[in-house]
């Protein structure tokens, strides 16, 4: 698979590295459009100077390709995502796939009418302890679903760089990170989220200009509740990045703690109701994380099949996350699927 990557920031430049040890991704191009983030990739990452180009479409007119990666701001998903399906290429984006429903689904429309894949990187679907939560989930051995408690709490005020756009954005944890759990709690639990209530609050002893912090309670598909404690400036002791799971069933339940210092490791504890508890193994998995995202797409283009997180997908845990920033800013339930409907 040739691939063109756009976007060579921090973020792309890890990216690049992924994509260069990928077996059957040949990286053919490079696109940033910002001379000085073009430059410093340059000399990171040795990149020739005439594989690296100022934009997408310069590249994709002058060297043969067969799917673009964008790594670029989410703003710039749904324009690229058009210009790249467009010239007849693949597309893997990075989440969230657009910034509202209606670009989203212009998106997918557009992949369709070019007979082209449009996926998500949705990385933490990619991680061993996610994928063994799904297995217990899938298996029935908890019996019919009940609830799913999900607590994610990360000091992050000194962590990103100062005058980071995610300080000035408006619901920063929500937008940015939590679209990562809530598609989670699709693909462990199998079910849609039906209905969202949120309140979220500020941080003001925080460069936060919005609120970083934020408390729902869901409703799933087949009768579950689901509730959700998110904090991105948390002053009581960090969680991992995939948060503290605790997964209830009328047989028994799933406790998944841990992975603090390792995100692809985690303690995931069965306990069937009157039994002792039993450590859960984590599979081993030959791509993982970012890499498993661009595995699975290299994947699903060389078996000509859906991929896992396709946009049309995808677009159920966009739609989640759109239905808790509304709800946060009116106080009322709000419905995903109300949301896709327009």
């Amino acid at each position: 698979m040739r691939l063109i990557q756009a976007g060579l920031g921090a973020f792309g430049r890890s990216w690049a590295g992924i994509v260069r040890e990928t077996d059957g991704v040949e990286p053919v191009a490079m696109v940033e459009p910002i001379p000085e983030a073009r430059d410093r990739a340059i000399a990171d990452l040795g990149l020739p100077r005439s594989s690296v180009f100022a934009s997408l479409g310069e590249a994709l007119v002058t060297v043969p390709a067969d799917a673009v990666l964008l790594t670029t701001p989410p703003e710039t998903h749904y324009p690229l995502t058009l210009e790249a399906l467009a010239a007849g290429v693949h597309v893997l984006v990075e989440k969230p796939l657009a910034m509202n429903i209606a670009q989203a689904q212009e998106m997918i429309a557009a992949a369709d009418a070019a007979n082209r894949t449009l996926m998500v990187s949705q990385n933490y679907r990619f991680r061993p302890p996610t994928r063994a939560a799904q297995s217990v989930v899938s298996s029935g051995v908890l019996g019919e679903l009940i609830a799913v408690r999900v607590d994610f709490q990360r000091d992050t005020r000194r962590i990103f760089p100062p005058g980071g756009f995610r300080f000035t954005m408006r619901h920063p944890l929500l937008v940015d990170m939590s679209i990562h759990h809530m598609d989670m709690l699709r693909a462990v639990t199998g079910r849609e989220i039906e209905s969202v209530y949120a309140r979220s609050w500020a941080a003001p002893d925080s460069p936060y200009e919005h609120h970083p912090s934020v408390a729902m309670t869901m409703s799933l598909s087949g009768g579950a509740a689901a509730t959700y404690d998110g904090d991105w400036a948390g002053r009581d002791g960090d969680t991992s990045w995939n948060a503290d799971w605790e997964i209830i069933g009328r047989e028994g339940r799933l406790l998944w703690r841990g992975g603090l210092a390792d995100h692809m490791t985690g303690d995931l504890t069965l306990e069937r109701w009157g039994e002792s508890a039993e450590s859960v193994p984590l599979p081993i998995l030959s791509a993982q994380d970012r890499g498993g995202s661009l595995a699975a797409f290299r994947d699903a283009l060389a078996e000509n099949v859906a991929p896992e997180t396709a946009a049309a997908d995808n677009i159920h845990s966009l739609a989640a996350i759109l239905a808790a920033v509304q709800s946060a800013d009116t106080g009322e339930i709000v419905r995903p699927h109300a949301l896709l409907k327009g």
